[in-house]
């Protein structure tokens, strides 16, 4: 294949200063041209001796005068009396003076200085021998003409040299005139010359170059053609009327014809499928009528294409043109592509096979971890139970422990879900107000237990002002979030301290975690984000962990727009940074409390229907409300539920939500519609999803409340306070147990310290309690301006180390409200409290003492 040499890259400046070098000597050779013309001009004026004739001219008006002076004398005296010869020699004299008036000497001599008062004297001469000539030719009249001529003589002779010092001025100035210009001539010659020989030696210069360049692009030439030649893709050329012009050896092995063979052949009859030749013709058409179409110079494009054999096979083809001698020409750059097809053929089967495998998968978990709920509330329904029967020590501690299993389990599964979820973008996240402070308050409450075995203060740092702000988002998660943080701080730290910092601006909440636990290398900064990676303790202990909760914590916060970043140094701790893009809103208005749907003495019992399909389930079920002393009845699935409260009222409805015949949902629907507003029963919504989208399809069919299973005691005795106030659960024979305080957590912390700390600290706390009540009535005045926010606060942590089970319960609720300062009467029902816990606390010291 020939290709055309192309053009030089840089020729455009070099050709820029030929031609200025050529336009300047043609303007130079203009100007030494037109200098010598005048030169020869001025020259030929000087050949031709006017002035010399000026200089006669005037020399001869002097002589003239002279004449005719003697003429006059002479014929006065008789010796020649011819009057008409005077009047003639008059006249000459007068037409010498006119030849001096009017030529160039006349022109310079008018404005010479003296010249026209000679002038005028001249002209009155003339006058008054013209009147003496009209009065007569006597003696008397050529005498006072004689007189005349005599008395005008040195005029003419001033007149004469004037015009000669002119003349001399004159001639100087074009003498000097002359030199100038012949200079000019010279010194443009010069330059002409110089120019010349520049240009001369440029065009050598560029005649090498181009000598040069030209060998260098023969070789290029020669290398694209080699290179085209050998290339694997096929090269067709062909000219405005579809002819085939050039066919590379590609192009021979992948159409099958040999380029002799189609040369000159059309296009349209050998390359193009039968199908496509009219679309061919009208691109052609198109191209010559408009200069463009869509496929030419529009990169690359897919298309068939047919062999010799007939075969049709697909191509990617690249189609250009380039202006030829006469007309444009095309070339096209064709590959084929058939193999290319049945691999992308191929990768798509294998991704719809994959993510019909990864849709299968992520059901599976979700099927597998909504029934591993199902055991799980039967396991952790029955160990609840079993707990509060008559056990031993070791009998407690073993059911102790296999609660904690169970819960790590449930974290499992829970974590397993929310990757599920996450994963398949069924994950909803909610928008609702809430309090950043208040949540972060109740959290560290529930957590500091955990420090707390391992002796590590837990505090929140944050702005008092900023306790009270309120925000949008979604409160459920961003505590999921920070409950994983500050949990993986407890894990990986041994001695030190934990703290929370809360950081609020309007339109961003900050929330960090620092520790002084084992940090993290800057390499693994970003693995600790990976499912199912572990870091490992210094001594080489694992902790308890799936490596699951920093990946769901990620990827919880990037689903609320926010992020998680990292700074940590080993050996000296982390900083875990929650940073979210949450809208400040206005704290809302609190609503009354909704009245109980029964309102009930201490004592009441309950008629309570529990619609669940697994039997272990309803038994778990069963024996937490009779724990309380409430009449159950139960249903098997949602068709039952509904026929029994067609018949007969019940005060709550447990409703499990997946179950046969008819599901939760709809039968909760069902009893909205029929049963009237006066007997409706509080429906609670029992599922093993546990997400946000659950919750609010059971809110939106008619639920008063969704929770998640499995269904712990406490949870449900928080159901039930609602409707009525219940006793508490029996304790075993040997282990007296009171509201006031958790005798489990107490009795774990009394086994750990020793009765005389335990009662040291009782004592503490009575003190920190009488000295912070006197301060809950009244707006915060004292140094640390300390509110009663955080007064309440710093009392219901130490109440919960305590195991003070009432205060903390208390204190808790109070704190929720985020008061300015409490009413005396909640202060001495706060005082009630504090003391039948303490009492009761003391009390169980000395039991244990005396056992």
């Amino acid at each position: 294949m020939n290709i055309p040499k192309p053009r030089a890259g840089r020729s455009t400046p070099r050709l820029n200063i030929r031609s200025g070098l050529g336009f300047a000597a043609a303007i130079l050779l203009t100007l030494v041209l037109s200098l010598g013309w005048i030169l020869g001009r001025q020259i030929r004026d000087l050949e031709t001796a006017g002035i010399d004739n000026t200089q006669w001219t005037l020399a001869q008006l002097e002589l003239e005068t002279a004449i005719f002076a003697r003429d006059v004398i002479a014929a006065a005296q008789g010796v020649r009396g011819n009057a008409s010869g005077l009047q003639l020699r008059f006249d000459i004299l007068l037409s010498r003076l006119g030849l001096v008036r009017s030529g160039e000497i006349g022109r310079a001599l008018s404005v010479h200085e003296g010249v026209p008062e000679l002038l005028q004297a001249i002209d009155g001469y003339a006058d008054r021998v013209d009147a003496l000539f009209a009065d007569g030719v006597n003696v008397a009249n050529l005498e006072a003409i004689y007189q005349e001529t005599l008395d005008i003589q040195p005029v003419m002779r001033e007149l004469s040299l004037n015009g000669l010092d002119v003349l001399a001025e004159d001639a100087e100035a074009y003498r000097h005139q002359v030199r100038r210009q012949a200079e000019l001539t010279a010194l443009a010659g010069g330059l002409l010359l110089i120019l010349l020989g520049a240009l001369l030696r440029l065009i050598d210069v560029q005649r090498r170059r181009v000598m040069d360049r030209d060998r260098v692009l023969s070789r290029t030439a020669e290398r694209l053609n080699s290179v085209i030649g050998n290339s694997l893709d096929a090269i067709v050329v062909a000219d405005e009327q579809g002819r085939i012009v050039d066919f590379n050896p590609a192009a021979e092995e992948m159409f099958g014809w040999r380029k002799d063979e189609i040369l000159n052949q059309n296009v349209r009859e050998t390359l193009v499928t039968a199908e496509r030749r009219q679309i061919f013709d009208e691109r052609l058409r198109n191209f010559a009528a408009k200069g463009r179409e869509y496929l030419i110079d529009a990169g690359r494009v897919e298309l068939v294409a047919r062999r010799r054999s007939g075969e049709i096979f697909p191509i990617e083809a690249v189609i250009t043109h380039v202006d030829g001698p006469d007309a444009p020409v095309f070339i096209g750059y064709l590959r084929d592509i058939t193999e290319l097809k049945a691999s992308q053929e191929r990768l798509i089967a294998a991704r719809d096979t994959a993510e019909r495998a990864d849709r299968a998968k992520s059901r599976f978990l979700s099927v597998m971890s909504h029934e591993m709920r199902t055991p799980l509330n039967g396991i952790m329904g029955v160990l609840d139970l079993l707990n509060t029967s008559t056990l031993s020590a070791e009998q407690r501690q073993q059911v102790g422990i296999a609660l904690a299993s169970a819960e790590i389990l449930l974290q499992l599964v829970n974590e397993s879900l929310d990757i599920t979820r996450i994963e398949t973008g069924e994950e909803v996240i909610e928008t609702v107000p809430f309090a950043p402070g208040s949540m972060l308050h109740r959290l560290l409450s529930v957590l500091r237990p955990l420090a707390a075995e391992k002796d590590l203060p837990l505090e929140l740092v944050a702005e008092e002002a900023d306790l009270g702000q309120w925000y949008e988002g979604d409160p459920n998660r961003v505590a999921q979030v920070v409950t994983n943080l500050i949990g993986n701080a407890i894990k990986f730290t041994e001695r030190g301290s934990i703290t929370v910092t809360l950081q609020l601006e309007d339109g961003a909440v900050e929330i960090g975690v620092h520790d002084t636990g084992i940090g993290i290398a800057p390499e693994d900064i970003e693995r600790v984000f990976t499912e199912f990676v572990i870091r490992a303790r210094p001594e080489g202990r694992q902790g308890r962990s799936d490596g699951l909760g920093l990946a769901i914590s990620r990827r919880l916060a990037r689903l609320m727009s926010g992020d998680i970043t990292v700074q940590s140094t080993p050996g000296k701790g982390s900083s875990f940074y929650l940073q979210l893009p949450l809208k400040s809103v206005a704290p809302p208005i609190e609503a009354p409390e909704p009245e109980a749907v029964i309102p009930a003495a201490l004592g009441t019992s309950l008629s309570v229907l529990v619609v669940e399909d697994n039997a272990v389930n309803r038994m778990v079920l069963r024996g937490m409300l009779q724990q309380f002393g409430h009449e159950i009845t139960e249903a098997p699935n949602g068709a039952e539920g509904v026929a029994l409260l067609r018949e007969e009222c019940f005060d709550l409805v447990l409703m499990d939500f997946e179950m046969p015949v008819l599901g939760g949902i709809d039968a909760t629907r069902e009893i909205r519609e029929f049963l009237p507003d006066r007997t409706e029963p509080r429906i609670i919504g029992l599922t093993a999803h546990g997400s946000a989208e659950a919750r609010l399809a059971g809110i939106a069919a008619g639920m008063n409340e969704v929770y998640a299973k499995p269904l712990r005691l406490p949870v449900l005795h928080k159901i039930l306070a609602g409707l009525v106030e219940v006793p508490p659960s029996p304790a075993p024979a040997e282990v007296s147990k009171t509201p006031d305080i958790d005798t489990d957590a107490f009795d774990e912390m009394l086994d750990m310290l020793g009765p005389e700390r335990v009662h040291r600290a009782l004592d503490s706390f009575g003190t920190e309690w009488r000295e912070a009540s006197t301060r809950l009535t009244s707006q915060p005045k004292d140094a640390d301006g300390e509110s009663a926010v955080g007064i309440l606060h710093k009392l219901r942590g130490g109440a919960a180390m305590l195991g003070l089970f009432g205060p903390a319960e208390m204190l808790g609720a109070l704190e929720l409200r985020a008061p300015t300062h409490l009413a005396p009467e909640e202060v001495a029902e706060l005082e009630d409290q504090v003391s039948r816990a303490l009492a009761a606390a003391r009390s169980r010291i000395e039991a244990r003492v005396e056992a």
